[in-house]
């Protein structure tokens, strides 16, 4: 049986919901202590896939955007809660250590938003980059940095299979 390294792989979603689907399907393939880096402009569906993501997790808290706030967690039902943080209001690197949010990594799943302008201080991670294509249409690119990349890349175009990809 010969199996296929994925580097990178990118899906269509037409709508919310699509994209609600999506993020359900990947989570559960990240545990305490994985860094996952949602990258897109303003409107791109970043919150909504963290909606999705905590859903998958049986979240009962209620996501919103972290822009304000910095960082929101929802809890699961599983061994680890999520930590959802909105970078775009930091400045530097040090500005984001100082928030002291790390500490919560070991134990947390870690969705951060605006965080590919620090992606470089995370040893491994996946990144998603949501490009608008139209009022609701959306493209997703997966991409992994880190060790174990290609297991992960393939076990979750797997599970996405039957998505649209392109």
């Amino acid at each position: 049986m010969i199996v296929i390294m994925i580097k990178e792989f990118s899906l269509i979603s037409d709508n919310e919901e699509k994209t609600w689907e999506i993020a359900r399907k990947t989570a559960p393939f990240f545990h305490a202590g994985d860094v996952i880096i949602l990258d897109g402009d303003l409107g791109a569906g970043k919150t909504c896939f963290v909606k999705g993501f905590t859903d998958g997790f049986h979240s009962k808290d209620i996501v919103t955007s972290p822009t304000f706030s910095i960082a929101n967690f929802y809890r699961t039902n599983k061994l680890s809660d999520i930590l959802h943080i909105d970078l775009y209001r930091i400045a530097t690197i040090n500005e984001f250590y100082d928030l002291g949010l790390i500490d919560y990594f070991d134990q947390s799943i870690v969705l951060i938003e605006w965080g590919k302008k620090y992606m470089d201080y995370f040893e491994t991670c996946l990144v998603i980059s949501f490009q608008i294509k139209g009022d609701n249409s959306r493209v997703l690119k997966f991409e992994y940095q880190g060790s174990n990349n290609e297991l992960i890349m393939n076990n979750l175009k797997k599970a996405l299979k039957g998505d649209e990809l392109c």
